[in-house]
């Protein structure tokens, strides 16, 4: 086994999907041969995840585990660039390829070395080949079923959340600000009539942004913003002294926001306190979620039958 801390992860900890490319490597070379669904759990006890992280599942509609869905995405990818190969359906071994690539990078193997196989690159162009071709085969490479677009949109999104947030940790300091005030407006804060505005640099006294829900100001959130890098974690004098702040404005509410994470004296501080976080994986999903800073690529629509019209 090994620490999970060790691999690249998100701000709750959780492995990211590249990150689950070396260990699959590592515990596939154990066994001549292996099941994708063995192969895939086998790898998450190797992470040696604590239960919290292991049992955690996504809100979509089929509640799948986040780290076996992650760990299936890196064993597609590991596949699809010959790194593994795959001598009968649902069945996996690690390939020469593989074992040269775990000889020379061990588990710091990463997406970058991955997709620029030539196997993974021509089964790219292939799908860009298929995508701009309008002939119909029945017998198409791949099909995607429902469950497999709502794997392909969790790992987008996971793939989004991790370059936004490296964006935001490169972004000006008063620019974020802005952005976060901006957030907090979309999100619907602000009231029909309110206000919102990111206080002067030489002079916000703790506080880096206000919003008021009503016209007149008399429920006002008070915000304080942290770009920091995703090592330097958030404690509880940092907490201490923003509550400080509120105090001073007479205040009874804020809203901690943080592209790294918070410490758990940080947490409980905040809970006395009243005090809101918002670390950098919640406000990540926040500005897919409310659209700040990301616009949509393509969309899509699924259908389904309406049975009620049906039985009108």
């Amino acid at each position: 086994m090994i620490d999970y801390k060790t691999l690249k992860h998100s701000d709750n900890g959780m492995p990211t999907w590249d990150a689950f490319l070396g260990p699959l490597l590592k515990v596939a070379e154990t066994k001549e041969e292996w099941k994708g669904t063995q192969l895939n759990q086998a790898v998450v006890d190797f992470v040696n995840l604590p239960s919290d992280l292991k049992e955690l599942r996504y809100s979509s509609k089929y509640h799948d585990l986040v780290a076996n869905n992650r760990a299936g995405w890196a064993l597609s990818d590991l596949k699809i660039s010959g790194l593994l190969v795959s001598p009968r359906r649902g069945i996996y071994k690690i390939s020469d390829l593989g074992k040269a690539a775990l000889k020379k990078y061990g588990l710091n193997i990463t997406r970058e070395y991955v997709h620029s196989l030539p196997a993974y690159i021509e089964h790219k162009n292939n799908l860009k080949s298929n995508a701009n071709s309008d002939e119909e085969n029945d017998e198409q490479t791949f099909e995607l079923i429902e469950k497999q677009i709502s794997d392909w949109f969790n790992k987008q999104n996971s793939d989004l959340s991790e370059q936004l947030l490296s964006k935001l940790r490169k972004t000006d300091p008063y620019q974020f600000e802005h952005m976060m005030v901006r957030l907090l407006s979309n999100m619907g804060y602000k009231g029909t009539n309110g206000q919102s505005l990111v206080t002067q640099k030489s002079n916000d006294g703790g506080i880096d942004g206000i919003i008021n829900e009503d016209p007149l100001g008399l429920q006002t959130i008070y915000i304080q913003v942290k770009r920091y890098a995703e090592n330097n974690v958030v404690g509880s004098p940092e907490i201490d002294g923003f509550s400080g702040a509120l105090r001073r404005k007479r205040a009874d509410r804020g809203v901690f926001i943080t592209t790294s994470s918070f410490t758990s004296g940080a947490k409980e501080a905040a809970r006395q306190l009243n005090i809101a976080l918002v670390d950098g994986e919640k406000l990540s999903n926040l500005m897919i979620q409310y659209k700040v800073g990301i616009q949509v690529k393509e969309t899509y629509e699924l259908y389904d039958i309406d049975d009620d019209f049906f039985e009108e």
